[in-house]
């Protein structure tokens, strides 16, 4: 089974062309090079509507439970963005947070979190 798009045959098809849909597709090309594929996209460009709009910052996962799936992922994905732009010569920046207690009560979390 596969899809048609103007006259051409594709194993595979993904709807949308924003973050998660380009790299769902450079995920699958590097995994199966000979895959034929087509990404569909309503705008008149990529990345142009949700993805377009989000604040530019890679969340590092330090608000999640240090080991949790969550906190992985985004330990996973922040590293393979940043990998990706520096193989593509794409500039970005390593600006840092700051993150503070607001009360005593709350330095041990700011200690699991350094951790």
């Amino acid at each position: 089974m596969g899809y048609t798009l103007a006259m051409e045959k594709y194993d595979v098809g993904i709807v949308g062309g924003g973050i998660v849909g380009l790299a769902t597709a450079l995920t699958l090309k590097q995994r199966h090079p000979d895959l034929d594929l087509c990404v569909v996209e309503t705008e008149g460009r990529v990345a142009s509507h949700q993805t377009g709009r989000n604040s530019g910052v890679l969340h590092s996962g330090i608000y999640y439970k240090p080991g949790s799936s969550k906190a992985n992922h985004c330990r996973l994905g922040k590293q393979f963005m940043e990998d990706f732009c520096d193989e593509h010569q794409v500039d970005w920046d390593r600006c840092g947070k700051v993150v503070v207690a607001t009360h005593a009560s709350e330095v041990e979390r700011l200690d699991r979190i350094q951790e």
